[in-house]
């Protein structure tokens, strides 16, 4: 394993092969743009192309065609796979018992299928490290161009904005202050690692653009959770960065130079927001004020986790339905039209829609996850760390853990379980550890001394009797 930056994770190198790899690969590029960038929502014309579901689909079906044709499994079973096909069946399971099955059926359809669709094509079509990147620079560019976007509309016109809070126009991985938030947390631990560890001083230059403008769009969107998820995610990305050799004393350096230049930008909201944070059900505010919108928004987020419990308790087998919490909530619980939102905690929104049993199953999927990021860096061995060529596979892979963790920290204040975002990071571990148990070279098998004799002894003795006879 001594080169992982170009390494494929078979070892068939037809030039066709080859080409429907690549093509499978340019189809994914583009369909991460289509869920990054987001042009339809920005020009509305292009919506009618259907530009998501025609590049997702091609890139689809080049994959099964590409797989098939060198003789590969179309779906591999993996650790993290197996696991992904046991929450599609237990969800597939709980469909008739919904109580709204056109609304299970159609998130079944529209969020959780595409997005296993999705993971395997990353876990799959990403067969070197060069790839992976590819991928990853397709989504970090994207991400930057919609911050950068909406910041400007903010500051020049005023606009992007949704009582107060930085939003944008495009919707998916960006509908909402803290689904905006959650996007940008999710590659913040790429940008940092490629801003201190990158060899070249424009990317580097650039993945200084891409923080700021991360770090500002996220201080916008007032988003709690965001602003505790990014100071995480620095946290870790700095605690990581001593084994590359980057001290304590820069990190921290830097860090105090980005907040003199960062916190001038944080809006009132924010703090405003934050002091409600330890705030009783007894405080009084005005409701038209940030702090009491804030303080409405918490105590609102404590009721849903309330009834979010209930329901798991009241359906603790099958659950209310895949996606099915804010319609049942309602009923149940007579809330007001406007109430009508999700639990605001993953686990609990995955109890109280698919059951126990779902919950289970949804952690064993998390520490399928949790193994499989961490594989390449427990199994490369100090001597494979240490080679040049592996250096921006080292990367890819700290930096995935960090993001893993940042979306399981995150999710404890945020519904996301049919979000793209675990997909993602899941498949681009997926991808690097298959990378890796590709390109790992096997230990040599241990032969018996018979065998060993024999296989030694008879082409010997082969080419005496050959001799004697001439």
């Amino acid at each position: 394993m001594d080169q992982l930056a170009h390494s494929t994770v078979d070892g068939e190198t037809s030039s066709q092969s080859s080409q429907k790899r690549s093509l499978s690969y340019l189809l994914l590029l583009f369909y991460l743009a289509m869920l990054f960038l987001r042009p339809y929502d920005l020009i509305p014309a292009l919506k009618i192309l259907h530009l998501p579901m025609v590049s997702g689909g091609l890139c689809f079906a080049v994959y099964i065609w590409s797989r098939y044709s060198g003789g590969q499994k179309i779906f591999p079973v993996t650790p993290l796979t197996r696991m992904l096909l046991l929450m599609t069946v237990w969800a597939m399971v709980t469909m008739p018992f919904s109580f709204w099955i056109g609304g299970s059926l159609k998130s079944f359809w529209n969020d959780w299928l595409k997005m296993c669709i999705l993971f395997l094509m990353l876990g799959n079509v990403l067969q070197s490290a060069k790839n992976v990147q590819g991928a990853l620079w397709m989504c970090i560019v994207s991400a930057t161009c919609i911050s950068s976007l909406a910041i400007a509309l903010k500051v020049l016109l005023g606009e992007s904005v949704a009582d107060g809070r930085l939003v944008t126009d495009a919707s998916g991985v960006y509908s909402g202050p803290n689904l905006f938030s959650m996007t940008l947390i999710l590659l913040l631990p790429y940008v940092l690692f490629f801003f201190f560890l990158h060899t070249k001083l424009w990317v580097r230059l650039f993945c200084g653009f891409a923080i700021a403008a991360f770090t500002i769009a996220n201080m916008l969107t007032e988003s709690r959770a965001g602003t505790f998820g990014e100071v995480l995610v620095v946290v870790l990305v700095f605690w990581k960065l001593r084994g590359w050799g980057v001290g304590l004393m820069k990190t921290v350096g830097i860090s105090l130079l980005a907040a003199i230049l960062f916190l001038p930008f944080a809006p009132k909201g924010l703090w405003e927001r934050f002091s409600t944070v330890l705030a009783g059900s007894d405080v009084v505010l005005d409701p038209n004020s940030k702090a009491g919108s804030a303080l409405g928004s918490k105590l609102q987020r404590e009721e849903l986790l309330v009834h979010a419990v209930i329901l798991t308790a009241e359906n603790p087998i099958l659950g209310v339905g895949m996606n099915n919490f804010a319609a049942k909530s309602h009923e149940r619980f007579n809330t007001r039209a406007e109430d009508w939102v999700g639990c605001h905690n993953t686990f609990l929104q995955v109890s109280s829609e698919l059951g126990i049993p779902g919950l289970v199953l949804y952690l064993l999927l998390l520490g399928a996850a949790w193994k499989t990021v961490r594989l390449p860096g427990k199994q490369m061995s100090p001597h494979d760390r240490e080679l040049p060529e592996n250096r921006q596979f080292r990367i890819l892979s700290d930096a995935t853990v960090i993001s893993f963790i940042g979306y399981v920290l995150f999710s404890t204040l945020a519904h996301l379980a049919y979000e793209p975002y675990f997909f993602v990071v899941g498949g681009i571990a997926e991808s690097l550890r298959n990378i890796y148990m590709g390109s790992a070279v096997p230990a040599p098998l241990e032969v018996p001394l018979g065998t060993w004799a024999v296989s030694s002894v008879m082409p010997i003795l082969v080419k005496a009797s050959a001799s004697r006879t001439e």
